[in-house]
């Protein structure tokens, strides 16, 4: 694996090989590509020359449980799109952008609190899953409300046949997973509360501006997430 001089201290790079041997297996989380991300996360700055302890454990059952009751089947994107006629015209510059976005399964973690385009309201699950008409909520009632939420097998996890049968079955999620997803968009396992403004925020951030955030993206940004944080706490 290369790695770039500039990154060679306080110990990161040995926190990057740390993700590489420990990520589980599965398209649906590259530990390469987990490293990577995490390096660029926490580029800026110099990171204290401390031995770091490894990230929570999160398998893709768990990861799978998560995005499977919070992700979207619909997402709402660029508005100035909506007046395209979708015709492939010669040098029209909507020509591959569209409006809104719909899948037959959850796929998308949406990153606004909530959008209008063309009439359509839309508001994502995890929103309204987790603070209903709130603008903050406490990581008690965080945990419990995304624990309890209706599941649905969602589009993007690799897992082996057998698991991801028993995975199309509502499976239960303990409210520490959920707690832990709490944590991560804090970025702060000390905080309490979370506001609509803060998860947005933070979502856009892991998507690198998009409107949604895919499966692979998410667990690869939600476990780098997790580690940044170990590291701030050590």
């Amino acid at each position: 694996m290369h790695v770039f001089p500039s990154l060679l201290r306080g110990g990161r790079v040995t926190i990057a090989l740390a993700l590489l041997a420990a990520a589980p297996s599965g398209a649906a989380l590259r530990s390469a590509r987990l490293a990577r991300t995490w390096l660029a996360a926490t580029a800026v700055g110099s990171a204290p020359d401390v031995a770091c302890a490894a990230p929570p454990e999160l398998s893709n059952a768990d990861l799978c449980k998560l995005f499977g009751r919070l992700a979207d089947k619909v997402v709402l994107m660029d508005e100035s799109s909506g007046a395209c006629c979708h015709s492939g015209c010669d040098g029209c510059p909507y020509r591959y952008s569209f409006d809104v976005l719909e899948a037959v399964a959850p796929k998308w973690l949406c990153t606004y609190v909530t959008k209008t385009i063309a009439g359509r309201e839309h508001t994502p699950r995890l929103i309204s899953t987790a603070f209903g008409d709130a603008k903050q909520v406490s990581r008690a009632d965080f945990a419990q409300r995304v624990a309890r939420a209706a599941y649905e097998l969602p589009i993007g996890p690799a897992l082996p046949a057998a698991e991801r049968i028993a995975l199309k079955n509502a499976p239960e999620l303990s409210e520490d997973v959920a707690s832990t997803l709490f944590t991560a968009l804090a970025g702060d396992a000390a905080k309490s509360t979370l506001s609509t403004v803060a998860v947005a925020k933070r979502l856009r951030e892991w998507s690198q501006g998009k409107d949604g955030l895919m499966y692979d993206d998410f667990c690869a940004a939600f476990r780098a997430a997790l580690t940044a944080n170990t590291a701030k706490e050590a």
